[in-house]
């Protein structure tokens, strides 16, 4: 009798145990599932979310499309007025996109004080390897003294100055003293490694002159800080963007709009030269225009019209121009 009851509570304990154990196997079963494939399927589905637009330039998430301008075939009409004109050389690019225009391509011109700019590189080269600080001062010898830029030479032969201000005298007050005392410190190979860097190592023709797409390169490198760090491609785009040159390619510019530049003008040969990255709202270029054989007061007057020709056009540019 005792057995039987034993025997029918051991029946009761498992019709009471296996319902509780089939409901915690399930439950474990559900929860391992849920561990197991749903993140792989999120993570299937973010990866085939990247890879929907692997091809694409990753850029384009930071430039709104109305800015990705490729059409400047317009403006190309325009400044094709200035074609067959080996006096004129002329490089615009449209920075966003790489779309650009050049105008009397294989013109040469000398390249007065545009060469500061590849100077400035080099030394900014040689103290991001630690073998110059910014605060290292250089000494002003007699042979550095040049009167027809800036004001440097005024100052007593042994003064010492430091490597920044010789940069900021270089780039901002076009300073001819300031670059010689630069050049004299550096190593010819020095600046020769910026020119092999950004793609021009045939820099100058055999007269030792360039053409306007050819230097354009310096801006580019210092744009996208492709040969120098962050600080150091700001620090020198900062300099050049407080020039107070502003009878050239800034005249056609408005006031409120910054323009990192450098001007290249020698009176005597009849050069006139400026290039710069103008920073339209969201739509940055590179203008480089080259003129030779001209007065001075024309050369300003076609810099000008070109100036206006390119903002105008980047400035207004909208998709239903198409």
């Amino acid at each position: 009798m005792e057995n039987k009851k034993a025997e029918n509570n051991k029946k009761i304990n498992i019709k009471i145990i296996f319902p509780s154990a089939l409901a915690a196997i399930l439950s474990l079963t559900l929860i391992w599932t849920y561990l197991i494939f749903i993140p792989r399927k999120t993570e299937n589905a973010a990866t085939d979310n990247g890879q929907k637009f692997a091809l694409l330039n990753p850029a384009r998430k930071l430039i709104a499309q109305k800015d990705l301008i490729i059409n400047i075939q317009p403006l190309r009409n325009e400044l094709n007025k200035f074609e067959g004109n080996q006096n004129i050389s002329i490089y615009f690019e449209y920075l966003p996109t790489g779309a650009n225009i050049s105008i009397n391509k294989d013109a040469q011109f000398w390249p007065a004080s545009l060469l500061k700019v590849p100077v400035t590189m080099a030394v900014a080269k040689k103290i991001e390897k630690g073998e110059w600080k910014w605060d290292n001062k250089l000494v002003l010898m007699a042979g550095d003294k040049d009167e027809k830029f800036g004001t440097l030479y005024k100052e007593p032969t042994g003064s010492t100055f430091t490597i920044e201000e010789l940069v900021r005298r270089s780039l901002k007050d076009s300073d001819n003293t300031a670059n010689f005392i630069l050049v004299r410190n550096l190593e010819l190979k020095e600046i020769e490694e910026v020119y092999e860097h950004i793609g021009t190592g045939d820099f100058f023709s055999s007269a030792g002159d360039i053409g306007a797409k050819k230097y354009s390169a310096n801006l580019r490198a210092l744009y996208n800080s492709s040969y120098l760090n962050e600080g150091s491609s700001q620090k020198l785009l900062g300099y050049l963007s407080e020039t107070e040159f502003s009878e050239y390619l800034k005249s056609g510019l408005p006031e409120n709009i910054a323009f990192a530049h450098k001007i290249g003008i020698d009176e005597e040969r009849k050069v006139y030269m400026d290039s710069g990255i103008v920073y339209a709202s969201q739509r940055p270029y590179i203008l480089t225009v080259m003129i030779s054989g001209k007065e001075k007061k024309d050369a300003q007057e076609i810099m000008k019209n070109v100036s206006e020709l390119a903002f105008g056009y980047v400035n207004n540019y909208s998709e239903n121009q198409e």
